[in-house]
């Protein structure tokens, strides 16, 4: 279709963010995806996701567009979002998820260690399994690789609790439907007019947010599963845009 006359082109601007990854990684991934291939939405269903994140009280939360000409170098205001150097400051959300509805939180006010891990692990995974009415005989918790996961510390504790964990292939946020909860939080922050005050009064926004995330928005993630693994899959384990409608 060709433009009207006159009509100047636009184009959408948006940084994409996509792991580096290795051979070694995307054969990993295939792997996975091929093994659970199988899994129906039903299947999924058994499985608790976690992870943490780090929200900003300053600064971009969620993924913002703005439009412009290609050839047009300068920003207009509608396409800046100011921020005060001083009023800076973050938090770091540990959270995990059900099909059956979000489980507990944890704001990590330190650096977090394989000891205090742990100490999430005891404190939130059993009591939010419990609490949304899942299965103990066949709940399955997901966490990603990063050290403290994987420790031996939290490896004995898992163990010790009975709780199956579900083998993770490194680099997979395309796969991990929590990214796209941390994605739904920093949206829904990004609609606030002034910035917090105080770190607990941005805690106390993540909270609310939380707390209300419509169950139909969770019950989307879990059912894109199937499809994502379709698509490592056939992509050889390489990234994937997996992007789905959370509103």
């Amino acid at each position: 279709m060709r433009p009207l006359p006159g009509a100047v082109s636009v184009k959408a601007y948006v940084q994409s963010r996509k792991p580096d990854l290795t051979m070694k990684q995307k054969v990993a991934r295939r792997k996975f995806a091929k093994e659970h291939l199988s899994w129906t939405t039903e299947d999924w269903k058994r499985v608790m996701f976690s992870g943490e994140t780090i929200i900003c009280k300053v600064g971009h939360f969620g993924r913002k567009i703005h439009y412009k000409a290609p050839e047009d170098q300068h920003l207009l205001p509608h396409q800046i979002k100011e921020s005060k150097q001083d009023e800076g400051g973050e938090i770091m959300v540990w959270r995990c998820i059900t099909y059956n509805g979000v489980g507990d939180a944890s704001w990590l006010s330190e650096m977090v260690d394989s000891e205090a891990y742990v100490d999430i692990l005891r404190d939130y995974v059993l009591a939010s399994r419990d609490w949304n009415e899942l299965d103990p005989a066949t709940f399955i918790f997901q966490q990603d690789n990063v050290p403290i996961h994987t420790s031996r510390l939290a490896n004995e504790y898992l163990a010790e609790a009975n709780i199956a964990v579900l083998k993770w292939p490194a680099d997979s946020p395309d796969l991990n439907i929590i990214e796209d909860i941390w994605a739904y939080i920093k949206q829904r922050l990004d609609g606030y007019r002034k910035n917090p005050t105080s770190l607990e009064e941005l805690w106390e926004r993540v909270q609310d947010i939380w707390t209300t995330i419509p169950i139909e928005v969770i019950h989307n993630l879990y059912a894109s599963l199937p499809r994502r693994m379709q698509m490592v899959y056939k992509n050889r384990g390489g990234n994937t845009d997996t992007e789905v409608r959370r509103n």
